[in-house]
């Protein structure tokens, strides 16, 4: 059950954008709209929210799901349908699919990549160190816009010591995944600028070339060993997707998570979680899309946004298992589930 307890203490405000804005007549030229969703991991919450924000402003807009599965050599065929259906607009999930749809700045092939169709990206959680854009103020590529949804390091760190203060911090990525790199060395410069020591455990490969889930067990291991203050938990596909193992694994062994993934601590049983949710973000990019295809904005003239709040989330039950009880001041802002 959840429990609001006021509004979070932690907001990023890039633009005070409303959600419901009154619309215009339909002034697009055609009389319905093709959009493909190209997801990573099957239609989530961002993705439900995206079609919902669609349906509910009534954008006449027939929706493709194209699922990689979290597989990128399924990429390339989604572009190349795309192109041959001559579709209207692409909606990209995720740092993975986005990259391997447009490229980056550096490395566009017309090709190989979508370059001439608008393009809406979602779940990306660091566009421009990915190299997808150049600024949040305009992508900076002719056919390109779309959403923020990360919190900033710095307001991770600064939750976490708003819980309890810490000296050693633990953090897990995948070298696999271009946001979980970026993120992990994120923490690093931070832990170099404030003074705090810093654990990196990187899941080694199996033979497929994918992080091998099995030494999840080695990673908690080293954590403990380490005897880190927290585990942090920041962009990455697979953690998320193996969250009730990696949750389980840490609680057992009384290491507390703190994460940037709302349904690691809603859900899962994380103990932290600074985020923004999900279906909101799909929200916010259906707006951006509505930009595009009904008020014909170009991209490239459409700012990247961002939700204008995060929710400090806290699993009191998790709380209870790890005798790690919030402070009185974070209770007064944040969002308590159980």
């Amino acid at each position: 059950m959840n429990r609001s307890v006021g509004t979070s203490l932690f907001t990023a405000v890039l633009l005070m954008l409303p959600l419901v804005l009154p619309m215009e007549s339909a002034v697009a030229s055609k009389s319905r709209f093709t959009i493909v969703m190209m997801v990573w991991r099957g239609c989530e919450e961002a993705c439900k929210g995206f079609q919902d924000y669609i349906r509910q402003r009534d954008i006449p807009a027939d929706i493709l799901i194209r699922d990689a599965n979290r597989d990128r050599s399924r990429l390339p065929g989604f572009v190349t349908e795309a192109k041959n259906r001559n579709v209207d607009l692409v909606v990209t999930w995720g740092t993975s699919v986005t990259r391997g749809v447009v490229g980056s700045i550096d490395q566009t092939d017309p090709a190989e990549h979508i370059t001439q169709i608008p393009v809406v990206f979602m779940i990306v959680a660091d566009p421009i160190g990915a190299g997808i854009i150049k600024s949040v103020e305009s992508s900076g590529r002719e056919n390109i816009t779309g959403t923020l949804n990360r919190a900033p390091e710095e307001v991770q760190i600064k939750a976490i010591r708003a819980y309890r203060p810490f000296r050693k911090l633990g953090v897990l990525f995948n070298r696999n995944e271009l946001n979980s790199v970026l993120n992990a060395d994120a923490i690093d410069a931070l832990a170099r600028k404030e003074g705090f020591e810093l654990v990196s455990y990187e899941f080694p490969l199996g033979a497929d070339g994918k992080p091998a889930v099995d030494q999840m067990p080695d990673a908690i291991s080293t954590m403990e060993r380490a005897n880190v203050d927290f585990i942090y938990v920041g962009s990455s596909s697979f953690l998320m997707a193996n969250r009730d193992r990696l949750i389980k694994e840490a609680t057992a062994r009384g290491l507390p998570i703190a994460t940037a993934y709302a349904a690691m601590a809603s859900e899962s049983g994380a103990l932290i979680a600074v985020a923004s949710r999900y279906y909101n973000v799909g929200k916010l990019a259906g707006f951006q899309a509505e930009q595009v295809l009904i008020n014909r904005i170009r991209p490239i003239e459409v700012p990247i946004r961002n939700l204008s709040r995060f929710s400090y989330i806290v699993n009191m039950e998790a709380a209870h298992r790890l005798g790690m009880y919030p402070p009185l001041d974070v209770l007064r802002y944040a969002e308590v589930v159980e």
